[in-house]
Order: C-alpha cells, then sequence, then structure tokens
C-alpha cells in the first residue's frame, strides 16, 4: 500500500507529454510520473478546490490506479476505480448466496469469529506494554461471551449482537489507554451522540479512527472491484441505500490494523489540539499534516510482511487473498471458507518491564550493566516526559537485559 495524498487547495492532476503531473499553485510545486513509472497504487483527493483532467483520469485508470475522494470529515465520499473484470457468474452466485439463509451464515460466522480473534491478539500484544490491561480478564470475557453465543440460537441477529458486545468491551479498553496516551483529547467511545454512523467525530481520535476507516474501505472497494465482487451485497451486514455492506464486512477482518496505527501515532506524543480543524458544529478533522502521518503509519503496518501460506507476505496482499478466498468459496472452488490472516506482533522493544527497569535502575546497576550514565540520564527524562524510548543499536543489548534480569 502507498497512496498518494492531495489536500488542501489548488492541485491540479492532468498529463503533459505521456507524463502525469501533479501541481499545487499555491504552493508552486509539482510531481511528474513517467508510464508506468508510478509508485503509488492510490491518490487520496482530500481538497477543497482543485481539478483533474480527462486525460489524467484515463492515464490512472490504465495504471490501475484508483482515486478516491474524502468528504470534509475524513470519510470516502466516492471513489473511481479501473475497469473490473468482467464476472457475471460471481456476481450471481455471490445474490445467490446471500439470499441462501445457510451460506450466508457460514460466511458471516467466519467473519465475525476472525473479527474476535485479532481483537483478542491486539489487547494481548497491548497488555505487553500497558498496565491497564490484565490478558486474564480479557480472557475471562471473551469466554464468557463466547458461550453465551454458543448456547443461543444461531443466526445473523445473534452474530451482530455478540460482536457487539466485545466491541463495546474492547473499546472500553482501548479508551483507558488512549486517556493514558492522550487525555487532553477526551475520547470516551466510537461514535457520538448525534450520528450513529460514525461520520462526525467529536475528539480526535476518533476523527484519526474514522480517516483510517476511509482509507482501509477505499482498499477493499479496489480490491472487490478487481475480483468482481459486488460490494453491495454484503452478508454480515444488512443490505441499505447507498451503503457497501460487503464492504463493511471485510473491514472487520483489518480494523484492529487501523486501530493499531492510531494507537502507535499517539505513542510517538506528536500530536496536539491545534493538529485538527474544529468545524462551525464542533466535528473534527484531521489537517493536511496530521491526515499524511496516518496514512503513513497504516500503510506502513499494511507493508509489513509476516508468513502465509509459507512465504512472506504483506498485509496488503493478504487482504487481496482473503477477498479472492471468500470469491472462491462464493463461486464454489473451495468447500469450506477459511479466513487466513496471521497474528501481528507489535514490534517494539521498549515493554513495560523495560520502562520500570530504567525508571527504577540504581548507579549501582548502571555501572555492573556498563551504560553510560548520561544514557540513563536520557532514557529516564524520556519516560518522565510520557515519550517513548529511543534504544540505538548499541544500547538495546544492555537495556533489555533488565526486562531478563
Amino acid at each position: 500500500m502507498n497512496p498518494l495524498l492531495l489536500s488542501g487547495f489548488a492541485n491540479s492532476i492532468y498529463v503533459e507529454k505521456s507524463k502525469l503531473i501533479i501541481y499545487n499553485k499555491l504552493k508552486k510545486e509539482k510531481l511528474e510520473f513517467y508510464p508506468h513509472q508510478i509508485p503509488h497504487d492510490s491518490i487520496i483527493i482530500d481538497g477543497h478546490t482543485g481539478n483533474i483532467t480527462f486525460d489524467a483520469l484515463r492515464w490512472l485508470m490504465k495504471h490501475d490506479i484508483n482515486v478516491t475522494i474524502l468528504n470534509w470529515n475524513g470519510n470516502m465520499l466516492g471513489v473511481i476505480l479501473p475497469k473490473e473484470p468482467k464476472n457475471g457468474k460471481l456476481k450471481i452466485m455471490q445474490y445467490q448466496a446471500y439470499l441462501n439463509s445457510s451460506k450466508r451464515l457460514t460466511i458471516a460466522s467466519q467473519l465475525v469469529s476472525h473479527k474476535i480473534a485479532h481483537t483478542y491478539n491486539l489487547l494481548n500484544e497491548l497488555a505487553r506494554y500497558y498496565d491497564g490491561i490484565t490478558i486474564a480478564e480479557v480472557q475471562k470475557v471473551f469466554v464468557r461471551e463466547r458461550s453465551n453465543f454458543e448456547d443461543s440460537s444461531q443466526s445473523i441477529n445473534n452474530l451482530l449482537n455478540y460482536e457487539g458486545r466485545i466491541a463495546a468491551y474492547y473499546w472500553s479498553i482501548l479508551a483507558i489507554i488512549f486517556k493514558e496516551l492522550q487525555a487532553d483529547f477526551h475520547f470516551v467511545k466510537r461514535g457520538n451522540r448525534s450520528y450513529s454512523w460514525n461520520t462526525n467525530a467529536s475528539d480526535e481520535v476518533n476523527a484519526l479512527l474514522n480517516y483510517g476507516y476511509g482509507i482501509l474501505e477505499s482498499e477493499i472497494r479496489k480490491d472487490n472491484n478487481s475480483i468482481g465482487l459486488d460490494s453491495t451485497i454484503g452478508f454480515l451486514h444488512e443490505l441499505a441505500q447507498a451503503k457497501t455492506p460487503l464492504v463493511y464486512d471485510i473491514q472487520e477482518l483489518f480494523r484492529w490494523l487501523v486501530d493499531l496505527s492510531v494507537l502507535q501515532i499517539l505513542e510517538e506524543k506528536k500530536l496536539k489540539k491545534s493538529d485538527f480543524i474544529v468545524t462551525e458544529n464542533y466535528n473534527l478533522r484531521l489537517k493536511p499534516q496530521t491526515a499524511k502521518m496516518l496514512i503513513e503509519k497504516i500503510s506502513l503496518n499494511f507493508n509489513r510482511t509476516s508468513s502465509y501460506k509459507a512465504k512472506n507476505h504483506t498485509y496488503e496482499n493478504i487482504l487481496f487473498d482473503n477477498v479472492q478466498q471468500l470469491a472462491n468459496f462464493i463461486v464454489g472452488k473451495r468447500r469450506d471458507l477459511h479466513f487466513n490472516i496471521p497474528e501481528f506482533r507489535i514490534p517494539r522493544v521498549d515493554s513495560l518491564e523495560l520502562q520500570k527497569g530504567i525508571a527504577a535502575m540504581s548507579h549501582s546497576e548502571r555501572k555492573r550493566l556498563d551504560i553510560n550514565k548520561s544514557t540513563l540520564w536520557y532514557q529516564k527524562r524520556q519516560l518522565k516526559a510520557g515519550k517513548k524510548l529511543k534504544l540505538y543499536t548499541k544500547s538495546i543489548s544492555k537495556l533489555t537485559d533488565i526486562s531478563t534480569s
């Protein structure tokens, strides 16, 4: 995943001598891309004014680059996709699968099962770094809710209730972490009192999450289009006017990756309230530099590799393959449906144990580990300021001995 974000005013996209030109009149900045040499796989337009020519659209479609247009609040307004494959059989069988209550329940059950598994995995990973999460308590809640669900009749409605209870608990835990990381953002829960679809954020964390989910939605739409699935026909989420239930279905498998990206940005302590725009209705949206930071973090996580089918693949490719496996199940190319998404390990070395060890390190302990006095002073200052540790190559092996000693 490598999107290009265009935000602000006066952006123009056009073609000149076979090259794609992106020019910002106010900043006097120009990007030029030769045919088949553009490094981006999508363009995200989060701008107020500008233009794009028909030639530019044609150029982008021929290079399989989709264009996503975001609304003022960071939610997806629309998307321009390359030509989809002519796969009428897949669409017909997708409609039949939706109408077949047994097959629909099978797909919906797999979606919920894997969403909950990755929700648990993320909380388990975060428990390594945050005292506010007790993994034994998390496991107890998940086992209890699973048991309650299995004791009930199997239906889409009960699946949604089960997923909803887990989600409520999940967000109550993340609320504790968000408060620890950025108390002045005043995150309480997902959504707000006025809007059920979370399209208007009343706090900075929700604004980040909404924007991130918009990026994920664009990626899934692209994959659905490439394979030939109809995004308006889902299996867990109900059909609704002007909605794309299948996109929301598949989002459930990867929302955790956006949640993690938001957490990682807050851990870096780089954001302030001034990095967001407050509208006249007191909703929030991201400033261009904030949006760029979030997109870069999401891209980094989606481009991480994990062992998948005996090879290393990026999570972007894993997402595409899981959509393809759903299509294969729908048309009968495989008898069983089982989404396969490797668990994600958070790539950090500043664990809670390490933080506590550094904070409590005595003068004699520092000398025993042969750690420079100024290095220890700097790391303690980082912790006192609530910032992440900066562990450089030479000091990592010495400092990590603290968490194992």
